[in-house]
């Protein structure tokens, strides 16, 4: 059978970055990760949505953190009618809270920087009032496309661009980075196959100059979540630094959540480092931040 590939410098990096925490680190990210719905409610109701799987004999189990997040315990999600219809999309549970942590109402208008695939974009679609999808990619931009198709987003509009080009102003943004997707190992055992440091340093230099360009579209007293699914500091911790120390009216806000397990972060207050042996998850980080 064939084993999940980690390249030796990673192991190196993280075996002295994690320290006394490695053992557990690297235990759980060599395990598949647990699947995970979210019920999308412009195309279904929660009880409706439940009704259907337990009448399938299906377990499932809701999530402590919202009503419309679900744990499922079936290989293939994917093939369920519910997730053909558009009625649930399949997303791990941690890869869910950066939206949670963002919070968007009816009154908000949010930028979806980074939007493609377009799963975050389902979860923004049943909270915001109006949301601008944008990616730069001519090929991811057709899976969302094809999602707001599908799932019904009806208040979701689409548009081929660097988010650093759009030029209105948002209530609320969310700026899911493209980065080194460490987190991904969990899904797939090849997911570090292209993984090196010079990698990690590219993806900073781009989310750099991303995080300065999402936050300077906000309005005043507007909020932002900046999010990965790297466990680098370089892509994470060091992109908000960067952010507070050439934006001075940026601040880091506190974040929790009901049956998340949440550290302190040393390296930068108030900045969410999941780390997976906590809560089952992927690596992920998010950090959100306001613009005063």
């Amino acid at each position: 059978m064939r084993k999940t590939f980690f390249p030796p410098q990673f192991i190196e990096k993280y075996k002295k970055f994690c320290g006394s925490e490695w053992g557990g680190f690297f235990e759980c990210i060599q395990r598949k990760q647990p699947k995970a719905f979210w019920v999308n409610t412009d195309r279904a109701t929660v009880e409706e949505v439940k009704k259907s799987l337990t009448a399938q004999k299906i377990k499932f189990g809701q999530l402590p953190f919202h009503e419309q997040a679900f744990a499922i315990e079936l290989q293939r999600p994917g093939n369920l009618r519910e997730f053909k219809e558009g009625k649930i999309s399949i997303q791990e549970k941690a890869a869910m809270l950066p939206v949670l942590a963002l919070a968007p109402t009816k009154k908000d208008y949010v930028l979806d920087a980074c939007a493609a695939p377009g799963v975050k974009t389902i979860q923004l679609s049943n909270f915001a009032g109006k949301v601008l999808a944008v990616d730069v990619n001519s090929t991811r931009i057709k899976s969302l496309l094809y999602n707001k198709k599908v799932f019904g987003l009806k208040n979701v509009e689409v548009a081929r661009s660097d988010a650093r080009n759009v030029k209105e102003t948002f209530d609320k943004i969310l700026l899911d980075a493209p980065c080194s997707s460490e987190g991904l190992v969990r899904k797939r055992m090849d997911a570090l196959e292209g993984w090196s440091q010079k990698l990690v340093q590219r993806k900073a230099k781009v989310q750099k100059g991303l995080i300065l360009g999402a936050f300077d579209l906000l309005k005043p007293k507007g909020e932002m979540v900046y999010a990965t699914c790297s466990f680098a500091p370089e892509e994470n911790e060091e992109v908000v630094k960067l952010l507070l120390d050439k934006r001075k009216n940026a601040e880091v806000l506190p974040v929790e959540f009901k049956g998340v397990k949440i550290r302190e972060n040393n390296l930068c207050k108030n900045c969410i480092r999941l780390w997976p042996q906590d809560n089952d998850t992927q690596q992920f980080f998010f950090a959100k931040i306001r613009k005063n």
